[in-house]
């Protein structure tokens, strides 16, 4: 049985100097009014949460 060669050329290669890359995705998202969006789900979040709390309150 033959040992495999970790050296041979199917192995990539590691350069003397890596190179680090950033990906960024800001350009697939476009302008808009996200900021209103989530200002509402967190008032309709607190309203939904007072009415659980009410309703575990009268429970006891």
């Amino acid at each position: 049985m033959k040992k495999k060669d970790f050296h041979s050329k199917e192995s990539p290669m590691i350069p003397k100097t890596p190179q680090a890359g950033v990906a960024s995705d800001i350009n697939e998202y476009y302008p808009g009014d996200s900021v209103n969006e989530h200002s509402h789900l967190e008032v309709a979040n607190e309203l939904i949460g007072r009415g659980e709390i009410e309703q575990q309150n009268n429970n006891l």
